[in-house]
């Protein structure tokens, strides 16, 4: 595994990302261009760690982790809703909710190896991971809850846990989302949930969908070109520099544009399983899946409802859209992976000679 690929793919997204903003949104560009240079100093310095010694310091993270969660609740900064960010001096937001996949995948990747779990393992496991899962619920952030909770099946599906354990977290949680719906989901979020399957019958819940859709096709091969989105100038694309940067940039740089994205997935995804089954640590290995199955599925959600293939729940683009929290907690993960591929080819190394 080359050690320029992944910092290299990194710097590519996010600067095509800083790229889109600063057509859709220059205001916020600039900002965008800091956390880039902020991401890529974090991946670099944490790579340079022993996976060890970061594991080392996992329950400690953990705890920080949990107690980050319970400020917004209390004292937080609330924006569409949700109580997931706390305000630094005015000029800078913290979301502690998107730490959760680094911090306890630290953990859950050590519960899980191993060979054969008992209950009371289990109900450890399920306690560390629905902790942060119960405070993420509350603020109440949907899309980050599930790209945790699917991180961290991630895990599970790989590792040793009986088949009749992860079928019984599988009734669990339907019996959680049935519940959900009912008794939890505001009214604009079913609306929003039940709204892609036909974008006709809510106008108000569907708009943002079908803007986004017109969005991506009307870029055809080589878009519109840079600075030429209608969708975006013209603001019929909400969120256009998050939730949907992907159909801004599929409108000025079309399929083309968005190919070279999807390739970039394509690449961090590959690299993300080869340094998985080449390592000679479970628990390492178990980590670099629990990041596959976030990249996967944070993708393949926010893709999909740029294209009306599923419902919206408010999830970014991994590198490309704007935010700081996320964009420097992913490099932190991805840091952590590269950390994990330095010591097998350090190990590698070491046998050869």
């Amino acid at each position: 595994m080359r050690s320029w690929l992944l910092p290299l793919v990194i710097t590519v997204m996010g600067l095509l990302g800083v790229l889109t903003l600063r057509s859709v949104a220059p205001q916020l560009a600039i900002q965008q261009l800091v956390y880039l240079v902020l991401g890529v100093i974090i991946f670099s310095f944490v790579s340079q760690w022993s996976y060890h010694r970061l594991s080392a310091w996992r329950w400690g993270l953990y705890v920080l982790l949990v107690i980050g969660l319970c400020i917004p609740l209390a004292i937080g900064q609330t924006t569409r809703g949700i109580a997931a960010w706390i305000d630094i001096g005015g000029w800078f937001s913290i979301q502690p909710s998107q730490l959760a996949i680094p911090f306890v995948g630290l953990v859950v990747a050590e519960l899980v190896t191993k060979t054969k779990l008992q209950v009371k393992d289990f109900v450890g496991l399920g306690v560390v991971i629905g902790v942060p899962a119960i405070l993420v619920a509350l603020e109440p952030d949907l899309g980050t809850l599930i790209v945790y909770l699917a991180s961290m099946g991630s895990m599970l599906f790989v590792s040793h846990v009986q088949w009749r354990w992860i079928v019984g977290v599988g009734a669990i949680a339907i019996v959680v989302a049935v519940t959900s719906w009912h008794w939890w989901l505001a009214p604009y979020q079913k609306a929003r949930i039940t709204s892609f399957l036909n974008t006709s019958s809510n106008q108000d819940a569907s708009y943002n969908a079908r803007q986004a859709l017109i969005a991506v096709g009307s870029g055809q091969l080589l878009g519109r070109g840079l600075g030429q989105g209608i969708q975006s100038h013209l603001r019929f694309l909400p969120e256009r520099q998050t939730d949907f940067i992907f159909a801004s940039l599929a409108e000025e740089l079309g399929f083309l544009g968005a190919a070279v994205v999807l390739s970039g997935y394509g690449l961090l995804l590959w690299s993300l399983h080869r340094i998985a089954d080449q390592s000679t640590d479970v628990a390492a290995s178990y980590y670099c899946y629990a990041i596959s199955g976030m990249l996967m599925v944070q993708v393949m959600i926010n893709i999909g409802m740029n294209m009306g293939l599923v419902p919206i729940t408010g999830i970014t683009l991994p590198f490309v859209s704007y935010g700081g929290s996320s964009f420097l907690a992913v490099c932190l993960s991805f840091g952590i992976v590269q950390a994990i591929s330095r010591w097998h080819q350090q190990l590698k190394e070491l046998h050869l000679t």
